[in-house]
């Protein structure tokens, strides 16, 4: 196998095996000033906790744990965000730390390095592959999950309602209900399927252009994955992997690194495996 790609496998592996070992550390949450428990609902059967799916809208102050140094919030732009809890729209951490959260109530949220923004981190607001955040939110309003009846009934997820699909949900609660005169209704453009902008019953808040699916598939650049796993080998962050650095990640995987991958490594004989040795020349093919 060629060294680059060799290389790769272990920088792969040593990564997956880094990952797990970091996911052993957990999110802390404090509530600082409010209720610290509450009923689901309250006698107007209004939400007063945030559950998974319900709408929350609260202010929120992002700081780097260790140093406290401020990295963004919505106290500066004047307005209380609102998404769905549970759903993807935020970072891993907080979408967690939400959940069980009063009205009212006001609490710090510590998200560890992998719940955030994990090994490529945000660079653009200081936040490295180990910056730990802490959250101070507070919660203002919680809502209810906005019906949609759209995502229910599009049961193969390709945003488009078939016959087929409409008869087998309305079948399904006993609902006799006429599909021709439906689609005659709801399929405007006449192409046999009723999209999410053609569906005029509950459909939530979201179409298929905002999902976290289509957000999740975008695909990552192989040089800048290769480039943050390089940093993570790289204990010293003096911008080289050393022999011991290299022989840590094997014994990482419970394996021992030999002398003669060593050698072909360090491809220069400088003693040190720097990024162009880590990565090599896409362009070119290695024997």
């Amino acid at each position: 196998m060629p060294i680059r790609q060799l290389l790769a496998t272990i920088a792969l592996a040593w990564a997956a095996t880094l990952t797990l070992a970091l996911g052993t550390e957990e999110i802390k949450v404090t509530v600082n000033e409010g209720p610290k428990s509450c009923q689901d609902f309250d006698a107007e059967k209004k939400p007063t906790k945030v559950q998974k799916d319900y709408s929350v809208a609260f202010h929120f102050t992002a700081y780097d744990d260790a140093t406290g140094k401020k990295i963004e919030s919505s106290h500066d732009l004047g307005v209380a965000p609102s998404f769905p809890v549970g759903q993807g729209k935020v970072i891993s951490g907080l979408d967690q730390g939400l959940i069980g959260l009063c009205k009212h109530s006001k609490a710090s949220i510590v998200i560890p390095p992998h719940l955030a923004y994990g090994t490529m981190g945000k660079p653009e607001q200081g936040v490295t592959k180990d910056t730990i955040l802490r959250y101070d939110v507070e919660i203002i309003d919680i809502q209810p999950p906005v019906p949609n009846d759209f995502k229910d009934i599009d049961s193969n997820k390709d945003w488009k309602i078939s016959r087929k699909e409409a008869k087998y949900y309305f079948e399904s609660k006993n609902q006799n209900v006429d599909i021709d005169a439906l689609f005659k209704t709801e399929d405007t453009d006449g192409d046999g399927y009723v999209s999410w902008e053609e569906f005029t019953g509950p459909k939530g808040a979201e179409g298929p252009q905002s999902t976290p699916q289509k957000q999740q598939t975008q695909e990552v650049d192989p040089l800048e994955q290769a480039a943050a796993i390089f940093q993570q080998m790289d204990l010293d962050s003096d911008g080289k992997i050393s022999k011991e650095e290299l022989a840590a990640a094997f014994e990482l995987m419970g394996e021992k690194m030999t002398d003669e991958f060593w050698t072909e490594s360090d491809a220069n004989g400088d003693g040190f495996v720097n990024i162009q040795e880590f990565i090599g020349d896409p362009g070119r093919e290695e024997l």
